[in-house]
């Protein structure tokens, strides 16, 4: 059977899905993350938004209960999406703060080379 090759897109999904498993693994339900997993996976392996987190006084208890659509005591992989989404936004904002609002290419970052679009973003 031959392999799929992936995208780096979808390679990078892959990795999200290996690494909420890596966490959900460890006891309880294999397939939903507890709290103190969900906390160690933030800490692990979202090191940036963990200390986004703190400077913004959201609290672990707070992202897992905002993420727990169905208020039980774990976090499914859908609701695990939710907190990824957030992280990604958190990201795309840092990406604006260090390139500017255009990215690299754009009037703001280091390689401008006046090529003249815009990325139209909405803050």
């Amino acid at each position: 059977m031959a392999s799929t090759k992936y995208t780096v897109a979808e390679e990078s999904v892959n990795e999200i899905v290996k690494i909420f498993h890596n966490f959900s693994r460890q006891h309880g339900d294999k397939d939903a993350l507890e709290k103190d997993e969900f906390g160690g996976l933030l800490k692990n392996e979202a090191p940036e938004f963990y200390k986004y987190m703190v400077k913004n006084n959201i609290s672990q208890d707070d992202l897992f209960k905002k993420a727990n659509l169905n208020n039980n005591t774990s976090l499914e992989f859908p609701e695990f999406m939710l907190v990824i989404s957030m992280i990604a936004i958190e990201m795309h904002e840092k990406y604006h703060q260090i390139h500017g609002p255009e990215g690299p290419d754009g009037p703001e970052g280091p390689g401008h080379h006046g090529h003249g679009h815009t990325h139209h973003h909405h803050h």
